[in-house]
């Protein structure tokens, strides 16, 4: 049985409005696997004007259109409910596939046609989209946005299909992994697994608190949403909940028989060292004593890495993340190798801490 049955009489197609650009060659064989569980892509569609987003399960091949119960159709990316009918979206409209490091829409000779930035698309043709292209299926406008993609190069990468290796980095460390998006989190689980972390899911505010509170984490990785002040928060939260590790409060203990009651300004403990020697003078050192007890390296780890990823990489928002102990930047799309490269860099950050 074929994939997609022949459309109907009034699917066909209407003509082309102008030429069709040329489109890259695509290869011709396809032996990636449709069953891999996990694509090194997350894709969403926005509808332009609108505060709609589609979110995608990536796979390596995707049938835009509109469902029809009646006929068996079922597309991928459904756009029933967005209008689909009424801008002259047909059942089976287009294609999206995913490899070889670049997307590619096909039209499939819709009634109304598929446009890529306002050119129409020769039918049974591939065209690539890139990162923030527009995308319009007969009068349905959208903006294609690559949230997650395999590779900082943008060149494609015949027979690489959808594979990619991912070498063993870590030494089982819990790794917090915070993003509201369940396809994000589902790619980065993923790719933190491989690696050899321990991951652990967070899709809310109250969901980080409670994993940094419950399981304290070597290392982070949070989503920073634009404009909203939050992600700061979270980042203030998380390093004031570690401010304190042993190694600190043995120091501050030494401290104490250390410095003088008449030490000169110049020599005068400073900060959370202050407050503790001033204690442990009052009270003969018990206060330092009572606080090394209660702190251990398995409950306390004030110098795990943190790493946002973010739309900007710039301006005031990422010089607060900055201050506030954020130590990377992972700007969207997130390039899986580049996120390889990230968690190198925060295992090493652990080491040298």
């Amino acid at each position: 049985m074929p994939l997609f049955s022949k459309p109907s009489h009034e699917d066909k197609r209407t003509g082309y409005l102008e030429k069709p650009v040329d489109a890259e060659p695509m290869p011709l064989d396809r032996t990636g696997s449709l069953e891999e569980p996990v694509l090194p892509w997350v894709i969403e569609l926005r509808v332009v004007g609108t505060a709609n987003i589609v979110n995608i399960t990536t796979r390596p091949t995707m049938l835009i259109g509109r469902s029809d119960e009646s006929r068996g159709i079922f597309p991928d990316i459904d756009v029933s409910e967005l209008g689909g009918q009424g801008a002259g979206v047909s059942r089976r409209h287009a294609l999206m596939l995913a490899r070889d490091n670049r997307v590619t829409i096909q039209d499939l000779g819709s009634a109304n046609g598929t446009f890529i930035n306002g050119r129409v698309l020769e039918p049974k043709t591939e065209y690539r989209v890139h990162d923030r292209d527009r995308l319009r299926l007969g009068r349905l406008e959208l903006q294609i946005h690559f949230v997650i993609k395999p590779l900082v190069d943008e060149r494609t990468h015949v027979g690489m299909q959808n594979l990619l290796k991912i070498p063993v980095i870590g030494d089982r460390q819990n790794i917090l992994i915070f993003d509201e998006s369940e396809e994000v989190c589902r790619v980065l689980r993923f790719v933190a697994e491989k690696a050899g972390f321990q991951p652990t899911i967070a899709m809310s505010d109250t969901d980080f608190m409670r994993a940094i509170d419950e399981n304290p984490p070597d290392m982070v990785i949070m989503e920073m949403t634009v404009g909203d002040s939050k992600g700061v928060d979270l980042i203030r939260y998380l390093r004031n909940h570690f401010r304190l590790s042993t190694r600190q409060l043995v120091e501050a203990a030494e401290a104490v028989h250390s410095i003088p009651e008449t030490a000169s300004e110049d020599r005068e403990p400073q900060g959370l060292l202050k407050h503790i020697v001033n204690e442990g003078r009052q009270n003969g050192n018990g206060t330092v004593k009572e606080l090394v007890s209660i702190t251990n390296h398995s409950r306390v780890k004030p110098n795990i890495p943190i790493a946002i990823t973010s739309n900007v990489t710039g301006g005031y928002q990422m010089g607060q993340a900055i201050k506030a102990g954020a130590d990377i930047i992972l700007s969207k799309p997130i390039a899986v190798d580049e996120l390889i490269e990230t968690l190198h860099e925060m295992v090493d950050k652990l080491q040298t801490a």
